[in-house]
């Protein structure tokens, strides 16, 4: 699987294009309000370059405190918030945990990874979608287990928009990640109802596992590389179609 290297530098490029947007408001709102350069420097305790340079987009670093800051000198409150750009480049450890549990599966199954949500404009994407007839297996690859909560919520989000019968988490087999499946109690027993042991078998004979579950594997050392080198066994991926249709 080839490295999209050019997301740090669309995310540079996005980033001074924001700036500029930001310090345009800036700089309208100020006028609006009637306030010179000199006069939000002297409010802030800093120098008028410097709020001319954040106006104009060419600012050094400039820090959410300062946004917030000016903004509220000239009746502005910032809003940031983090949208789903695109698919997560996929770092080589998690390319191996998922081999570790492909090896377990029989060849029956067909793969698909990062597989797009099926919805207009939505850039959200399942790990692997794992398909035999009558049956498909959304897998979630997860190598550090921070936020049990939120990280099932969100492939449960998954599931549901790309019409998967079953889900896995499958987390990598690490102390860490064991403590906070036992943190998180017994929320992830009711949740993910086959046990581990029911879920592996089903999925080596090539059928239903008949429920959701929670899988924890240590990766497959090496998996990374020959992925990205050999094109993975993938089936076609279509919304699945409701009564009606």
């Amino acid at each position: 699987m080839p490295p999209r290297t050019h997301t740090l530098g669309d995310a540079r490029r996005f980033a001074a294009w924001l700036g500029g947007d930001v310090g345009r408001e800036l700089r309208i709102a100020r006028e609006t309000a009637g306030l010179t350069m000199q006069q939000v420097a002297d409010r802030l305790g800093c120098s008028k370059s410097k709020v001319s340079r954040i106006e104009r987009g060419v600012s050094p670093p400039v820090t959410i405190e300062d946004l917030v800051l000016l903004g509220a000198l000239v009746a502005l409150r910032p809003s940031i918030k983090l949208f789903p750009r695109g698919r997560p480049l996929r770092d080589v450890g998690q390319i191996e945990l998922l081999a570790a549990l492909n090896v377990r599966m029989h060849s029956i199954w067909l793969h698909a990874h990062e597989v797009p949500m099926p919805q207009l404009g939505d850039l959200r994407a399942a790990d692997q979608l794992s398909t035999i007839p009558g049956c498909r297996v959304m897998i979630e690859a997860f190598r550090r287990l921070s936020d049990y909560q939120a990280q099932a919520r969100l492939a449960r989000e998954k599931q549901r928009d790309l019409g998967a019968d079953r889900l896995i988490l499958l987390i990598e087999d690490t102390h860490a990640n064991r403590r906070a499946l036992r943190a998180a109690g017994t929320e992830a027993r009711r949740s993910f109802l086959i046990p581990q042991r029911a879920m592996l078998a089903a999925l080596a004979a090539g059928r239903d596992p008949l429920g959701d579950g929670i899988v924890l594997l240590r990766r497959l050392p090496g998996a990374g590389a020959a992925t990205a080198t050999v094109p993975a066994r993938t089936a076609p991926v279509a919304p699945r179609a409701t009564k009606g249709e």
